[in-house]
């Protein structure tokens, strides 16, 4: 099991980082653009609207069957509820944070490091959850593309063979592998978003 472990692993590491990432980048340009919004916002809800299923051939077709096609379709399933959350997160930070910060003098970038970044962080890591959460799911279909190791390939196997074990070994895996993955995001998220529990024990004793 270790070398099929260690293959799902590496493909949804290296795809949940790519497509964060690229999710993180276009959604700060399109939560301080509105320009960037008109452009994309309408192509990103079509594309969001595509099953995982669907992109295979594409990718089968432009990438080959190597690694490349099984990590680009996992970075598309984790991109689109990081990107959602992060740009409902710039949308509903307070104009006034804005306001104060232009009127500081700080620039566009030290704008977003500062007061927009922070202030959207609780939307970002919601995201980040639910990305890594569709990252898992989307490797599934990743590994139907001509894999030969991997937990989805597991579950395959396990089918076309007739092998229920194998393929509730591979179910139960794949939970406890979501499960890990998940509290350490999550215990990150903690240790991130400190202040914001500080906060609210402040208030709660002031109250």
């Amino acid at each position: 099991m270790l070398p099929h472990i260690g293959a799902s692993l590496a493909r949804v590491a290296a795809g949940f980082a790519i497509g964060s990432l690229l999710a993180i980048g276009l959604g700060l340009l399109v939560g301080i653009s509105r320009r960037a919004e008109a452009w994309l916002e309408p192509s990103f809800q079509a594309l969001r609207a595509i099953p995982s299923l669907a992109w295979i051939p594409l990718l089968l077709l432009w990438l080959g069957i190597d690694e490349t096609p099984k990590v680009a379709l996992i970075a598309i399933g984790a991109f689109f509820p990081v990107y959602l959350n992060l740009v409902a997160g710039i949308r509903d930070v307070d104009h006034k944070l804005i306001e104060v910060g232009t009127s500081s003098g700080l620039g566009q970038g030290e704008l977003i490091r500062h007061i927009l970044l922070p202030a959207a962080l609780p939307y970002l890591f919601a995201g980040l959850r639910g990305g890594l959460s569709l990252a898992w799911m989307f490797l599934v279909a990743a590994e139907l593309i001509a894999a030969t190791r991997g937990v989805g390939y597991l579950l395959s196997d396990g089918r076309e063979n007739s092998r229920p074990d194998l393929v509730l070994a591979a179910i139960l895996i794949l939970a406890v592998l979501g499960k890990i993955s998940d509290g350490l995001l999550r215990a990150i998220e903690h240790k991130s978003l400190g202040w914001r529990d500080a906060r609210r024990q402040s208030s709660q004793k002031n109250s």
